[in-house]
């Protein structure tokens, strides 16, 4: 037995007290250390992502000037192709631009027919949509009609071109020549995957 007051006892008594200090401290005094310095990475980590978010605000209106130069850029690109989701509505835009071309021109279509699609024309980002077109027209109204249709948008291509004189001009020199044509026009569409990936 332990005498009060011995010095085994005060011993006892100075352990008992070391290890209730050591016990509180890791029960107590370690884990509010430990979640002091978790709060102290995590407010340095969220001032890092509020500064970021703070440039990222900063940039929001050269941001907003680059989009809105990507969309003209996108609307003037768009602006050279024949637009339509198929082969048939392209043809139709091709064909009624044609139409008003001549008609402006002082012509008269004839017919337009759809040539068959091409595989070897299709690159992967466009694909080629041509009519074989007939119109009777002076020679100034074709030239007219020509400059029009490969300098104005969507851009068209023309190729074989045929010409013949028609009949007699009713006997009068003054009279103007009349031109039967014939040729074959084309333009290309843009393929929808490259729309949707501009």
């Amino acid at each position: 037995m332990l005498r009060p007051g011995s010095l085994l006892s005060r011993l006892l008594a100075v352990v008992l007290l070391g290890a209730a200090l050591v016990g509180g401290h890791r029960l107590i005094v370690g884990p509010v250390l430990l979640a002091y310095d978790n709060g102290e990475r995590s407010i340095e980590q969220l001032k890092i992502l509020l500064q970021r978010y703070r440039a990222l605000a900063g940039q929001r209106g050269d941001l907003a000037e680059r989009l809105a130069d990507q969309q003209q850029r996108r609307v003037a690109a768009a602006a050279v192709y024949l637009q339509g989701p198929s082969d048939a509505l392209a043809a139709a835009q091709l064909q009624a631009r044609v139409r008003s071309v001549v008609e402006a021109a002082g012509g008269t279509m004839r017919s337009a027919q759809v040539l068959p699609a091409d595989p070897s024309s299709r690159d992967g980002s466009n694909q080629r949509t041509a009519l074989r077109v007939q119109f009777v027209a002076t020679i100034d109204g074709l030239a007219r009609a020509l400059y029009e249709l490969e300098t104005g948008q969507p851009y068209v291509m023309i190729e074989q071109l045929t010409i013949r004189e028609r009949g007699a001009h009713g006997g009068q020199p003054e009279a103007e020549a009349m031109l039967d044509v014939t040729l074959e026009i084309f333009g290309y569409v843009l393929a929808q995957a490259h729309i949707d990936a501009r």
